[in-house]
């Protein structure tokens, strides 16, 4: 592996400088970025062929520096060639510094402007502006220069960058460059190496021994032998073999390192530029991305509301399409919601800066900011753009709340916080006080919206009120009939919390399983009381031989479902079989009878038995099973014993 060479998490305080940097080079091509490099590390990063033979850099070189204060600092190298733009875009994510070079004999040149607009569009914080060349020019000169970088920075965050004069020839400026670099850095915060680990791949290659390597900015996170990483958008879980971090094996490669991570069990073309090492389960490809686009000031047309792009996340390239949300058009320095629909899958995540370049020519024309990294299709212009406007620029508490709204189930504090690519702590508390607002609703360990949970409450409340309205001679409304009834309207998670609030708060009321509304009082309707009444005259007169339910129903008309359910309720009739009820006082008798029986016999066998009913095989049989299901007997072969609950 001795082939080797993103901002802090949001919504909490980011940690003090830990001594670790990526600082890339910027700048026109011939302008003297490598051999800046070379004269600071000793590194020459043109390590191809071609880069020799033409003299020129055409991909990404890497080279270590350690600044006089200590700060183990990953230089990166970029093309500064036009038809590069591509590999220079490869490299420039994650850096923490930029050094834009400025060859002092000629000068802002295109790419000196297009580099310094990628730079701007990727929130790159710090720059240095590095006068190369300088043994070659007067001083008045050099005053010119000065002054058309000052002009190029002005409208840029950048402005106000400081400039060094330097020479690779005579290492005039290189002390003062090395003691800018130190207090330029020293004023960034740190990274997160307790975050969920992220690295674009930029370099794929095979090392001998180790197999199958790739580099890249660990962006944040940190990556150990050992680990497990998930491989996108192609997903694939992989295992981490060995961990360098500029050609020295190390326990653990951090946030803010140009790493080189040997990985178990892939080949070398399974493995792009472009692709993704992640911690398992932290982002997702995605296709459709909700953007804010911003069109750079010296583009020099109006763009229109949809147009086929380059777009430059990583160190990846996808073409796509971007289309505008909102107006019919975008003047050159404005900015809009827009959305991205991408041709291959993309692994961004929420507050990803990235660049676009037109089609055809390919020419750097703005860039922005991730708002939704796995966006549905929207219809321009339509409704929505306010809930987006939240996710752009809305407090945690705003954009957790609509992350939770969006839900129709309880969704996890995990699931919140990879949706929002925030750190769990900030999620965690920020749900803490949307609780406290009663704008979310704790479910268990998961969280719901307090509109559904409402949604739920009256849900419950109002099935409960319209089966006892419709079966008034019925106490309510079976539990488990009533959770299938509302089964496609409140989740299975969120019923029994409910239900149970509801039961707390009074609002509803039990007896066995059954429950009704909490403020009606139920007596039975007298004219059903009054039909049950004849029921248990008519089967009691019958003995053991009653009729069977088919027989005596048509007589009670619509009534007899209401009866049935009122006598099994009030304990009053008893479901022997599917054909056969009896009244509570004929089980009452047969159970007395079986305990005179069994007073006098031990067992009992089929031919006792239609002595003690008076009643044929085609009684005994089901009465007889629901003896034993009720626990009076015990079947032992083809006789029975007394049960435990005969009593």
């Amino acid at each position: 592996m001795r082939r080797t060479d993103s901002s802090p998490e949001r919504g909490e305080t980011p940690p003090a400088f830990a001594g670790l940097a990526i600082v890339g080079t910027a700048g026109h091509i011939d302008h003297g970025k490598t051999a800046l490099v070379r004269r600071l590390t000793g590194v020459d990063t043109d390590r191809l062929p071609e880069e020799k033979a033409r003299g020129i850099s055409i991909d990404l070189g890497f080279a270590p520096l350690v600044t006089p204060a200590g700060v183990r600092v990953g230089l990166v190298d970029v093309p500064g060639h036009e038809r590069f733009v591509k590999n220079m875009l490869a490299g420039v994510g994650g850096m923490d510094l930029v050094l834009i070079v400025i060859a002092a004999d000629e000068g802002v040149m295109p790419q000196t402007r297009e580099h310094v607009a990628i730079v701007q569009l990727l929130g790159v914080p710090r720059a240095i502006v590095v006068l190369t060349k300088a043994d070659l020019v007067e001083r008045d000169w050099m005053e010119m220069v000065k002054r058309d970088v000052l002009a190029l920075l002005s409208a840029t965050p950048l402005a106000g960058a400081p400039m060094v004069e330097f020479s690779a020839v005579d290492g005039r400026g290189q002390d003062e460059l090395l003691a800018l670099l130190d207090r330029e850095l020293a004023a960034l915060p740190g990274r997160h190496d307790d975050a969920p680990a992220r690295l674009p791949v930029d370099r794929v290659f095979v090392s001998e021994g180790f197999g199958t390597v790739v580099t890249g900015t660990l962006w944040r996170g940190s990556v150990r032998t050992g680990d497990t990483l998930e491989r996108l958008p192609r997903a694939r879980s992989l295992r981490v073999r060995r961990v360098q971090v500029h050609g020295a094996t190390v326990d653990a490669a951090r946030a803010g390192q140009r790493t080189a991570i040997a990985l178990h069990g892939i080949e070398r073309e399974e493995v792009v530029r472009g692709d993704w090492l992640v911690a398992p389960g932290s982002l997702q490809s995605s296709r459709v991305l909700d953007v804010r686009f911003e069109l750079l000031p010296d583009y020099p047309k109006r763009w229109p509301a949809q147009a086929r792009v380059r777009f430059h996340l990583g160190a990846g390239e996808q073409l796509g399409r971007l289309i505008l949300l909102e107006g019919e058009g975008l003047d050159p320095g404005a900015s809009a919601l827009a959305q991205l629909r991408l041709e291959r899958d993309a692994v961004p995540a929420r507050g990803d800066r990235f660049v676009i370049r037109s089609y055809s020519p390919a020419r750097t024309v703005g860039g922005g900011m991730v708002i939704e990294p796995a966006a549905q299709r929207r219809r321009r212009h339509a409704a929505g753009l306010e809930a987006l406007a939240v996710r752009e620029s809305g407090s945690l508490e705003a954009r957790v709340l609509q992350r939770v709204e969006a839900e129709a189930t309880p969704v996890t504090l995990s699931a919140v916080t990879r949706a929002l690519d925030e750190n769990e702590p900030s999620v965690a508390a920020a749900l803490a006080t949307l609780r406290d607002q009663d704008a979310v609703v704790g479910v268990a360990d998961r969280w719901l919206s307090a509109a559904r949970w409402r949604e739920a409450l009256d849900a419950i409340r109002d099935e409960v009120a319209s089966y006892s309205a419709r079966y008034p001679a019925r106490f309510g409304v079976p539990k488990g009939e009533l959770k299938s009834a509302l089964k496609k309207s409140v989740d299975a998670s969120v019923f029994d919390p409910a239900f149970d609030s509801l039961l707390a708060q009074g609002a509803l009321s039990t007896r066995s399983d059954r429950v009704r509304p909490g403020d009606a009082p139920w007596s039975p309707p007298p004219a059903t009381l009054a039909a049950l009444e004849q029921l248990e005259a008519k089967l009691e007169a019958a003995g053991f031989s009653i009729p069977e339910n088919r027989e005596w129903q048509p007589a009670l008309g619509n009534h007899a479902a209401e009866v049935m359910a009122l006598g099994v309720f009030l304990e009053r009739l008893v479901r022997v079989s599917q054909d056969l009820t009896y009244s509570a006082k004929q089980m009452n008798v047969l159970q007395e009878r079986l305990q005179e029986h069994f007073a006098r016999k031990p067992t009992l066998d089929i031919a006792d038995f239609k002595a003690i009913t008076n009643a044929s095989r085609k009684y005994v049989v089901p009465l007889l099973e629901h003896t034993d299901r009720s626990g009076w007997t015990v079947r032992v072969g083809d006789a029975r014993k007394p049960g435990g609950r005969l009593g």
